[in-house]
């Protein structure tokens, strides 16, 4: 097994970086223009403001400009930058003065180390390491399709025949090695949704069911899987894939994630195959939970025609 190793592209700080893309230098310009609209906002009237201009304020502003931008090379340069702090500033004020100067102090010590462990490490270019970092991090997984998960009773995770009750091994792998590989695939893929879906073989059931009046209820804890009881292969597999939804909903480590049960009965032959009812011996690769994720859905509104 590899030891864990700390990837910088999924540190929180970092990632708020990228959207701000703030180093210290441009941190110390962002201060420095808060101190001059302040100032700004004191001098109420066009001769104060001139005065104050005249008085040394604007050559003190390109002082600081040119200590904080050494490598620029002409006024375009200075005026690139101070745009951008400007526009840097209005996203600190929409996200709150006080987390947004937080945020970018933080984010800004977070670059410095990268760019000091990139120069360390013998790159000729640190910032442009840096830069490819970043622009392999958003391209990543995020947009791509994440995978789905296979649990089934041919790879070891088994109910009790015929009822929705996970075995204690199954609740086991559920918590160490599920979940975990749920909550990394939920932030590469960038996702927020979680759909659990049941399904069984072809042996047909038999019985009474209570599913109409005890399967919310269990969803949510009211009512124990054990007492679930079903007749069919379309609600075995609901009461089963509840059954995993329920232990998913418990878990710290996927908070925030909607988790959805689904039935797809005895339809669906892995993978991804349409049962010909042909059929009719026990078969524990079809007895299994699926596990898929997805971004929430966008409905659309029908388009009427006249």
């Amino acid at each position: 097994m590899n030891d864990p190793q700390l990837d910088l592209r999924q540190d929180k700080s970092y990632r708020r970086g990228l959207v701000l893309g703030l180093t210290m230098a441009e941190v110390m310009i962002l201060l420095l223009f808060v101190l001059l609209m302040a100032l700004a906002a004191a001098l109420q009237n066009r001769d104060d403001r001139i005065r104050v201009l005249d008085g040394g304020g604007a050559s003190r502003m390109v002082e600081e400009l040119q200590r904080a931008y050494p490598q620029a090379k002409s006024s375009d340069d200075y005026f690139k930058e101070l745009t951008r702090a400007i526009e840097a500033r209005r996203q600190v004020e929409e996200a709150g003065a006080k987390d947004g100067t937080k945020n970018l102090l933080a984010d800004a010590e977070v670059g410095r180390q990268v760019r000091e462990a990139a120069a360390s490490s013998g790159v000729k270019d640190p910032e442009k390491f840096v830069k490819e970092v970043v622009a392999a991090s958003t391209k990543g997984r995020k947009g791509q399709w994440p995978p789905f998960f296979s649990l089934s009773e041919a790879g070891g995770y088994f109910f009790d025949s015929g009822k929705a009750t996970l075995r204690p091994e199954f609740e086991r792998s559920l918590r160490s090695e599920v979940i975990p590989m749920l909550a990394k695939s939920v932030a590469d893929y960038d996702v927020d949704v979680i759909e659990v879906i049941g399904h069984t073989d072809e042996v047909p059931m038999s019985g009474i069911s209570n599913l109409d009046a005890a399967l919310i209820q269990a969803s949510v804890g009211r009512v124990p899987i054990g007492a679930l009881r079903s007749n069919d292969n379309a609600g075995l597999a609901m009461a089963r894939a509840v059954a995993v939804v329920q232990q998913l909903r418990a878990d710290p480590r996927l908070r925030g994630a909607v988790i959805l049960p689904l039935s797809g009965a005895q339809m669906i032959v892995p993978v991804d195959g349409v049962a010909n009812g042909s059929a009719r011996g026990s078969d524990q690769r079809r007895r299994r939970i699926e596990i898929r994720l997805r971004k929430s859905t966008q409905q659309a509104s029908p388009v009427v025609r006249r």
